[in-house]
């Protein structure tokens, strides 16, 4: 501790603290986030995307959640499929969820078609699926469960797919695989 720093008690320490072992045992940590550039503000760094998909997309209509930059999907209203991943390792014996912020917008008029939709997985797992028909104001936060995937390395993976007509934007924010 540097002096002057309040947490510096004289060279004593407290005793370490104990926590009875999950079962399996961890063998990570299982406290944190574990994506790296969650929010996309380093850009595409970590990321694997399709051309123009993360990007400071707020001076195209579509504002972020937090900070500067997003990740876009789709919005082009023609035959389209975009893409965005990243690989996350989630420690054994870990609870893990992942969650993002996403906002969608489109220019369909129906209630009752999936015309346009994406898809969340973690590996080959469908973790959720959504479409035109979720269309909102502003971003909701979506929470899936991926402990079964504790002790992996699991790809995250978003793709979004646009029919012949009418755009549909996809907009991700925020995300994050909390382990505990």
């Amino acid at each position: 501790a540097q002096s002057g720093d309040p947490t510096c008690t004289g060279g004593t320490t407290p005793p370490p603290t104990t926590t009875p072992p999950s079962s399996p045992p961890p063998t990570g940590s299982c406290s944190g986030q574990k994506l790296a550039n969650p929010g996309f503000e380093s850009g595409a760094a970590s990321w694997t995307a399709s051309s123009g998909v993360i990007g400071q997309n707020g001076s195209q209509g579509q504002p972020t959640h937090g900070g500067t930059w997003n990740a876009w999907l789709d919005g082009y209203g023609r035959t389209h499929t975009d893409t965005l991943s990243q690989s996350v390792t989630i420690p054994a014996g870990c609870h893990a969820s992942f969650t993002f912020w996403l906002h969608i917008d489109t220019a369909e008029t129906t209630t009752s078609t999936q015309f346009d939709k994406l898809t969340v997985q973690a590996g080959s797992t469908t973790l959720g699926t959504f479409s035109n028909l979720n269309k909102g104001t502003g971003y909701t936060q979506r929470t899936f469960d991926v402990s079964s995937f504790a002790g992996q390395t699991v790809t995250l993976k978003f793709t979004g797919t646009e029919d012949s007509s009418l755009q549909t934007s996809f907009v991700v924010d925020d995300t994050a695989v909390t382990v505990s």
